[in-house]
Formats: structure tokens, sequence, C-alpha cells
């Protein structure tokens, strides 16, 4: 089997729809557009890094080089965003060697540190470890959601454009026609799914396939994050009921959880 060539390089704006592609695969629906206004801003230097694979663009990160403040010292560092690879791409070492040569390029500019944030629910956090990243602060997101019903309605839009133009998110859907309830002391609301987009309306609506209960905090805090859900169910914050293969379909789609 002949070994893929390996390219990376910088990029421009004549490589916006392929990173457009990746970004997509990575972070959600992302268009050339979105790329070119994303490589104008002027807000700090920056570069945007490319692995190319038998001349396909593959893999990405985005190097902004910014100013840290340490106990009222400013000092530069190279800030990595936008870490990213193509589904089909992924577990060939491209985001290693894209962070590598970044990290290469920051030393050449006399900068001694890179700096990143990221979740720990993500794969990349043991990329980032391997190459010898700490961790020096923790932070959370705190939600104030007034109307959970059309916040939990626009999460569920968000996730059928996205899934749809993913393998990953292709395979949850795949088949995917359970009723879902979410109950919690507040409100209710149940989700449903035509094959094409999903519905979010107030209350119980029919028979529930899967019935998630809780506190709103504990429901709303599960979304997009696999460990909040699984912490939330082991500490019974949350309950989930429905047939096995049902819920750890939902459990993909409710955390978009990655598969690597």
């Amino acid at each position: 089997m002949p070994r893929e060539r390996v390219v990376v390089r910088t990029a421009s704006e004549r490589d916006a729809v392929g990173l457009a592609r990746i970004f997509t695969d990575a972070f959600g629906p992302t268009s050339p557009a979105d790329v070119r206004r994303g490589m104008r801003r002027r807000d700090s230097p920056q570069e945007y890094l490319l692995g190319v694979v038998d001349g396909v663009p593959a893999a990405t990160l985005v190097i902004q080089y910014r100013e840290l403040l340490v106990d009222g010292a400013r000092i530069q560092t190279g800030g990595i965003a936008g870490v990213a690879t193509r589904w089909e791409y992924r577990r060939r070492g491209l985001a290693t060697r894209l962070m590598r040569e970044a990290i290469r390029r920051v030393r050449a500019r006399g900068i001694s540190n890179t700096t990143l944030f990221t979740a720990r629910s993500l794969p990349a956090i043991r990329i980032y470890e391997r190459l010898g990243y700490s961790e020096t602060a923790h932070w959370r997101i705190f939600f104030d959601v007034r109307r959970p019903v059309a916040w939990v309605a626009r999460r569920f839009a968000y996730r059928a454009r996205w899934l749809r133009r993913t393998a990953f998110g292709r395979d949850v859907l795949k088949g995917w026609r359970a009723r879902v309830l979410l109950a919690t002391p507040t409100w209710r609301a149940t989700i449903t799914f035509d094959g094409r987009r999903f519905t979010v309306r107030p209350g119980r609506r029919g028979r529930p396939d899967i019935t998630m209960r809780g506190g709103s905090e504990a429901v709303l805090d599960s979304f997009g994050n696999r460990l909040a859900y699984d912490r939330n169910v082991r500490a019974e914050r949350i309950s989930v009921r429905g047939e096995p293969d049902a819920l750890s379909a939902w459990r993909r789609l409710l955390t978009l959880e990655w598969r690597e």
C-alpha cells in the first residue's frame, strides 16, 4: 500500500473551500465565506496552518499571536485555536503534526510558550497532554435560560443542520425515529425527528420512547457534554428510561459524543 504524502503549509484564502469542509466536520456548518471573514480579522496577527494529504485539505489549526497578563506582567504567547481534522482523516497523527509545526513557528518568533482552551470531554485533550500542555485554569459556562423549550429547539435545529453533514452525524441519525420527553419540575418538552429535522414542542405529546427526567439545570447541563451527562446520571440528578439501543443513540445525539 503506497504511503500517503502529507504536506503542512500556511493556508490562504484560496484554501477557503477546503478549510470550510474541515471546520464543518469538527465544529458545525461553516461556509467558505465564514472562513474568509475569519482570515481577514485584524484583532491580532494569526496564521492558518493546513495539513494536505495526497492533495486533499485534511486538517488545520490557527496560531493567534497574543499577549497574556500574568501576575501583572504582559508576556507574548502563541494561542492555538481551531484544531480540526476531517472525519475520514482522523487517527493518522495529523493534529499532532500540525501542533508540532505550530510550536516550532511560535518558538521561531522568540516566544517561549503556547496556550489553548479546550474541553475535557474532547478526545483532543490527549494530544495536548502528550505534547506537554498542562492545565492552568478551569472554566465553566453558566446558562441563564428564561425560555428553556425555545432554547432546546434552537439546540436541536443546530444538530439537524450539522449532523446531516458529517459521517458521525449521519450514523447517529440513521433510523432515528424515537420520541423523547424531557421532564423537569418546571417545564416539559417533546422532541421528534422526521428524517430531516427535529421538532420540539412544549409539554408531553404522545407516548415517549425515551423519558429524561431531572432538574432543569442538570438537563440543560448535559447538552453537548458527555461527561456532564454521565456524571448527572451517576449522581441521579437525571434519570433516563427507554430501550438500551435507543438510549445509546440518544446519549450520542444529546451530547454530540465524538467517535475516533
